[in-house]
């Protein structure tokens, strides 16, 4: 009995372990934060960022809303290769690529932080994922996309060679419409003149 006892605890543990990380739940979570013991994904979060848009060495502040069954948050920032950038002020654990923050008022309805873009310019797009924990160690995660403005350039470029198109196009309409009329009045001119003289 002892010995079946002890071939079925590993089985139980793995089969516990496999439970608590099925597709629908387990996201990849590991790192020195914390482990969370069920994770939800979300579809609206209410993640807000200060600014939409993606820019390069710029202070983000990152609204998160809370309510009183969570216990934390833990965030991270990725580009659009999945690789862990920028960094987070003032956390109260820096992890491998995360950071945690503990909820230091029960009645928060919204929780902030501040994160600082880095430097390179060869980021299009940034991936901030953000983690609410309750008390039961269970994660809802969420995310909120920043993306670089490239258009605007491209649409001015494009707006300019309209505008000019349409410019060169009515010059050519003024010139062609003018042309028979000044030959027109110029003979009328020499007509009157003309008459006149003779």
């Amino acid at each position: 009995m002892a010995i079946l006892r002890s071939l079925l605890l590993p089985l139980g543990l793995f089969l516990c372990l496999g439970l608590l990380c099925s597709p629908a739940s387990c996201i990849n979570h590991n790192d020195n934060c914390t482990f969370f013991s069920k994770v939800i994904a979300t579809t609206y979060s209410g993640i807000h960022a200060n600014q939409n848009v993606y820019k390069s060495n710029t202070v983000y502040t990152v609204s998160v809303p809370v309510n009183n069954s969570i216990s934390s948050v833990v965030l991270r920032a990725m580009d659009q290769h999945d690789s862990v950038i920028g960094s987070w002020q003032k956390a109260d654990k820096y992890c491998n690529g995360s950071v945690l923050y503990h909820m230091k008022s029960p009645y928060s309805k919204l929780f902030e932080a501040k994160w600082v873009s880095p430097s390179s310019m060869n980021i299009t797009a940034v991936k901030l994922q953000v983690f609410t924990v309750d008390f039961h160690n269970t994660a809802r995660v969420s995310l909120k996309m920043l993306k670089r403005n490239v258009t605007t350039t491209h649409k001015l470029t494009t707006t300019h060679k309209l505008t000019t198109t349409q410019t060169t196009a009515k010059s050519s309409a003024n010139r062609a419409f003018l042309s028979p009329m000044r030959d027109v009045i110029q003979i009328l001119l020499i007509f009157l003149t003309s008459k006149l003289l003779f």
